[in-house]
């Protein structure tokens, strides 16, 4: 490595000599490729005579708004007496006048019931209360910043927010209808904050990192009121995301729904991919166009995608964050689908196939697909046993591809080794997690405990993803030559039902048999029924 460039005198005072007719002002008055908004005639028409919007839609209850009441009161019961911040989060700046997408913080919508792109800038305040019985108990509030509509001058002067040009958005009795919660003007946030707030009253908690203007200002208002700061609230605050987290293992009847309508939308987007895999084919990316066609599906019915796409394809199944989906499709190799639809609501879906390019497993990529899949299926055993937690599942998959690369003559060493706690060769080809909770994330309620997760019993309204996978990288000497280049993942999502059993959600295609005979019914067709068929599902 190279030492930094040594600056003697002489080489500064050349530098600054270069540097002294630069630049410290920028030019007033720039305009870029835009017009020049002004003149007393263009002021005198553009603020006036504007009707109702015939684009604003009455606001109507959320259909979690009854759900995020009870989100609100457990989160409150864990953390009782204290003041709670979740953040809806903020817009983050891309250049110029363009901005990221905007999504809504996971927490606000679970204890909002509010979902999309509404909300950037708000929070929900849970304050304590003393209830009439002396018992302590909890008021929660959204503060947001006013909507811009036409009777504000600035719904024009003001391009990132009003309405002429971001379109209508809901008022603050809108928010209130949709939520049924006191919704109050930003103004008010830091005097809500402070009230009864100190090292004898109130702690204040926020969860960090959805928005630095509001991190900002609990911090500057807990260290006005004595609470310390941000260094001195660090553990508390990681409390509340950890609390928060802990309130989404369990899922709602409705909020299960809503996941399986997710994994429904994933399927027809897996099933239109298998409808362009014969073109993808035969053009120079085919891993592009079939990640297009994922997120067509995806965008078409209104959603959005809960992931990156990893369309990955021949060698390239072997890297598990691969996202560039760039390269072209050659017969004879596999080809790897993981993606997921979001819905409005938020709430997600992932999954994972792995389909031969031609239609037809060769042996070796059988007998790969094979050990996962049996894999797969042990886990899912295990979770049916009873009393079964969740790490039961993982252990099971673990132990379950040990074995298969035993049996593959693979495994260098016994499996009894490998399963030791100081062993673990196994992981070489399987080394990633094999599963995770999911809903409003993807990756959902990661935070929580290992009593919540991990060394959780399995209970109903549990949603959870199961991804066993064997990765053989074309370099590894390890591995007979026969399966280099081979990865094979089956990503499935399960649900905990009512009478305790562990069902899958996303049951197509999974044995060796089922995916061919999936490829085989799938051709470009088919692809423009699969979207005239919605459309009358749409239309019922």
């Amino acid at each position: 490595m190279s030492e930094p460039y040594h600056y003697d005198a002489q080489t500064l005072r050349t530098l600054r000599e270069a540097a002294a007719d630069n630049g410290t002002e920028p030019e007033t008055g720039k305009r870029a490729g835009g017009l020049r908004l002004d003149g007393k005639g263009f002021e005198d028409i553009i603020y006036s005579h504007w009707g109702a919007n015939p684009n604003k839609r009455p606001a109507e209850r959320s259909p979690f708004a009854d759900d995020a009441a009870k989100h609100r009161a457990e989160l409150a019961a864990k953390l009782p007496g204290e003041r709670l911040v979740i953040p809806a989060g903020a817009v983050r700046h891309r250049t110029w006048d363009t901005d990221f997408l905007f999504r809504t913080g996971s927490a606000f919508a679970h204890m909002t019931g509010l979902g999309r792109d509404l909300e950037a800038g708000a929070a929900l305040v849970i304050d304590p209360t003393i209830e009439a019985d002396g018992t302590v108990g909890h008021h929660a509030t959204i503060y947001l910043e006013p909507t811009i509509d036409r009777t504000n001058p600035r719904f024009f002067s003001d391009a990132k927010h009003g309405e002429f040009w971001v379109g209508p958005r809901p008022l603050s009795e809108d928010f209130h209808v949709m939520t049924g919660l006191d919704v109050r003007d930003m103004t008010g946030f830091e005097n809500a904050l402070r009230a009864g707030a100190g090292p004898d009253g109130i702690r204040v908690r926020v969860l960090r990192g959805y928005d630095p203007a509001i991190d900002a200002t609990v911090d500057r208002i807990r260290e006005e009121t004595g609470l310390g700061d941000a260094d001195a609230n660090h553990g508390a605050d990681a409390v509340l995301e950890e609390r928060s987290d802990e309130c989404r293992i369990i899922k709602t009847p409705r909020e299960v729904a809503e996941i399986v309508k997710a994994v429904d939308a994933t399927k027809r987007g897996f099933e239109r991919v298998a409808d362009i895999l014969p073109i993808a084919r035969r053009v120079k990316r085919g891993e592009r166009l079939l990640e297009a066609t994922f997120t067509h599906s995806c965008r078409y019915e209104g959603n959005g995608i809960s992931f990156g796409t990893n369309a990955a394809s021949g060698p390239r199944a072997t890297i598990l964050d691969y996202h560039a989906n760039d390269h072209a499709l050659k017969d004879g190799e596999l080809f790897l689908l993981d993606a997921g639809i979001e819905l409005d609501s938020l709430y997600a879906a992932d999954i994972t196939r792995t389909f031969p390019i031609n239609g037809k497993f060769t042996e070796p990529q059988r007998e790969i697909y094979q050990a996962v899949l049996d894999a797969s299926n042990a886990a899912i055993d295990a979770a049916n046993k009873p009393g079964a937690v969740y790490h039961d599942m993982l252990d099971a998959a673990l132990a379950s591809v040990a074995r298969s690369l035993h049996r593959l003559g693979i495994l260098p060493v016994s499996v009894e080794e490998a399963l030791r706690p100081d062993g673990h060769q196994h992981y070489r080809w399987l080394y990633h997690g094999t599963g995770h909770h999911m809903g409003l994330d993807v990756h959902d309620a990661y935070r929580s405990r290992n009593e919540y997760y991990p060394d959780a019993p399995l209970r109903p309204g549990m949603v959870f993803t199961l991804e066993p996978g064997l990765y053989f990288d074309a370099a590894d000497e390890l591995v007979p030559e026969r399966y280099r280049g081979i990865g094979v993942r089956i990503e499935d999502d399960l649900k905990v039902d009512p009478d305790g059993k562990t069902r899958l959600i996303s049951d197509f295609a999974r044995t060796p048999d089922e995916v061919e005979a999936f490829l085989a019914s799938h051709g470009p067709e088919r692809y423009l029924d699969s979207f005239l068929a919605q459309e009358a599902v749409c239309a019922e």
